[in-house]
């Protein structure tokens, strides 16, 4: 099948570069090529250090970077093909320094180049301006064609790059109608035939998922709650029904025509999505949905101290007694037995900051509306793995383990959800506390005083485009919401807390109108903190102590009731309401409080009879 990139807007970038160099990037395959050499070559691949950008400017060599991902097909196939071919091969051996990097180990350079799929390839000038970006597979004539090309642009002067251009200041304006403009974008891009945001691509799209059923509720657009419950109908053509978990997405603008590879990002967002409708609906289907998901990384993706691991491959590759892989839609169409005696695609087996805290998030969600002991203790245990491994003496949280470089921003706002889960699941403050040191951290690090956030900590051996600073969007997003989230659970400790302004601040600085629009279906995360920035919280606090039956049952009776605005804490008695000398909960909101509710069962009555007279926007 050819290759379909990830469903990521297309930057400016490219168009631009196109201007300059009129080469072909289609990302489809083409007919086959000829044989390939007995001998597999391939470059002599460099990692991503400061001496190899070094030593390409003092060597005046076109810099090449290969973006790719252990679970990529494509990327597999332009080995085996592309870049073993001996022309290619040898016109990168004299005149490139070739640099690969793994997506998921390096979130700074994934997010440059995500609008080009992987494998994304990127061409630079000797002192790192960018010159031309390509999306996906390429064919092997036409890439020599294209090397040739670059070559002889370099030797006659002509391959300078492009120059960066600055960023406008932060966006002004009524944060409501920039939700509302960018809700109509979103919308445009509804498939009314097949339900989902995009017609080419079928991508299971949690945060958009999340807004539609929190615009229902909120904003009473009543029609979103049944596009978005229809849409996670959809994609339950994505789940594995031998394994569970769930594949990346589907091409040809239908949900059952999946590409096979299953990633962290997508279990995770599952489990978000199915845990909400089923709090929204109680449909049991979703609960069924959400277990598969569970099941899958519980039995396949754990490693020994509990963290959760980042991607299965699509395809099975060299597989014992066959030469050539087995693919994903012959693999996944096979039963247990068979599949496990061909043996397992690869699992890659790193256990990333910003994959674990989406995960716990995704569990706890599921745990709190469908309670299992064994899901709640894997996300603990995923929680104290990463604050015994990723945590940096600097507050934030490293991607890797092993890490003693960059920290980045996407770490920062999955791992800060991942710990504010945790203390609203269990009550215990140490969680909320390291979700507090991590903020303090990108405040000081990762801010920009302007508003948001940059993509990492200063790197000083950056050289050409890399040593400029880039505010990813949906980082800025996610960010803002830890933000939001963290100030809400700390607002009756101090008044002059700075969470809710930088993440006011940080939403600014994306809104510029091209900003936007780039995004094109992507909007889930900005919607929805666009849409918690101008909500009014509804405060849930049980009164009581966390070893107290009753307390936790309370604790789960909020948990489980459907408030999107709700911000659920458990407070010792005393310390912010009466001591009743038994658990007791309370809704409150910056006016009013409800009457203490002791009785679970009754909880979800009171609370809407509370709700009721709470006016919405």
């Amino acid at each position: 099948m050819p290759r379909v990139t990830p469903p990521v807007p297309a930057r400016l970038a490219v168009a631009l570069a196109l201007a300059v160099l009129s080469f072909g990037t289609s990302c489809k395959k083409p007919e086959p090529p000829p044989a390939a050499p007995a001998a597999h070559v391939e470059p002599a691949w460099r990692g991503w250090e400061a001496a190899v950008f070094a030593e390409a400017k003092s060597g005046r060599k076109i810099i090449l970077v290969d973006v790719i991902a252990s679970w990529c097909h494509w990327c597999h196939v332009m080995d085996e093909e592309t870049y073993a071919d001996p022309e290619v091969a040898a016109l990168l051996a004299e005149h490139f320094v070739a640099i690969r990097v793994d997506s998921d180990a390096r979130p700074d350079v994934a997010e440059r180049y995500a609008d080009w799929g992987w494998p994304a390839t990127a061409f630079l000038t000797s002192d790192a301006r960018p010159v031309l970006e390509l999306r996906g597979y390429q064919d092997p004539r036409e890439f020599a064609a294209l090397l040739r090309r670059l070559v002889a642009e370099h030797k006659a002067g002509k391959l300078t790059g492009r120059v960066a251009v600055p960023a406008p200041p932060p966006r002004g304006g009524d944060l409501v109608d920039l939700r509302k403009l960018a809700a109509e974008q979103l919308d445009s891009y509804w498939d009314d035939a097949q339900a989902g945001w995009g017609r080419k691509q079928k991508y299971p799209l949690a945060a958009n998922n999340e807004y539609s059923l929190l615009r229902a509720h909120l904003y009473q657009e009543t029609a979103w709650q049944e596009r978005g419950l229809l849409v996670l109908d959809r994609q339950r053509d994505l789940i594995d029904p031998v394994w569970g978990g769930m594949y990346q997405y589907s091409v040809h603008g239908v949900w059952t025509d999946p590409h096979f590879e299953k990633i962290a990002p997508i279990q995770a967002g599952a489990l978000e999505s199915y845990a909400l409708a089923y709090r929204r609906t109680r449909d049991p289907k979703w609960k069924t949905a959400a277990g598969d998901i569970a099941r899958y990384l519980l039995q396949f993706w754990r490693d020994a101290d509990g963290g959760f691991y980042t991607s299965q491959d699509a395809d099975l590759r060299v597989p014992t007694g066959r030469k050539e892989p087995v693919l994903g839609d012959e693999y996944y169409a096979k039963d247990d037995t068979t599949r496990r005696a061909l043996g397992l695609p690869v699992i890659d087996t790193h256990v990333y900051a910003d994959r674990n805290g989406a995960i716990v998030r995704g569990l706890l969600l599921f745990d709190a509306v469908v309670p299992d002991e064994a899901v709640r203790a894997a996300a603990v245990r995923a929680g104290e793995r990463l604050v015994a491994t990723h945590l940096d003496e600097r507050g934030g949280f490293r991607h890797a383990e092993d890490d003693r470089g960059l920290l980045h921003l996407s770490d920062q706002a999955e791992v800060g959800r991942g710990l504010l889960a945790l203390y609203r699941t269990t009550g215990d403050p140490k969680w909320q506390q390291h979700a507090r040191g991590l903020a303090e951290f990108a405040l000081r690090e990762l801010a920009d005083p302007a508003g948001g956030f940059y993509a990492h900590t200063v790197d000083p051996a950056a050289t050409g485009t890399f040593a400029e600073r880039r505010k990813p969007f949906e980082d800025n997003a996610r960010m803002a919401r830890f933000l939001l989230e963290l100030q809400r659970s700390l607002d009756h400790d101090a008044d002059d807390l700075p969470y809710a302004r930088a993440a006011e601040l940080a939403i600014r600085a994306i809104s510029q109108p091209d900003a936007v629009k780039a995004q094109a279906r992507m909007l889930g995360d900005y919607l929805l903190a666009l849409a918690e920035l101008t909500i009014t919280p509804i405060d849930i606090t049980v009164v009581g102590r966390a070893d107290e039956p009753a307390a936790q049952a309370l604790l789960r009776a909020a948990l489980t009731h459907d408030e999107p605005r709700a911000n659920i804490s458990l407070s010792a008695p005393g310390t912010r309401y009466p001591d009743l000398k038994k658990p007791a909960a309370y809704l409150c909101t910056d006016t009013a409080c409800s009457t203490p509710i002791t009785d679970p069962a009754r909880f979800g009555a009171a609370a809407e009879a509370f709700l009721r007279g709470i006016a919405r926007p």
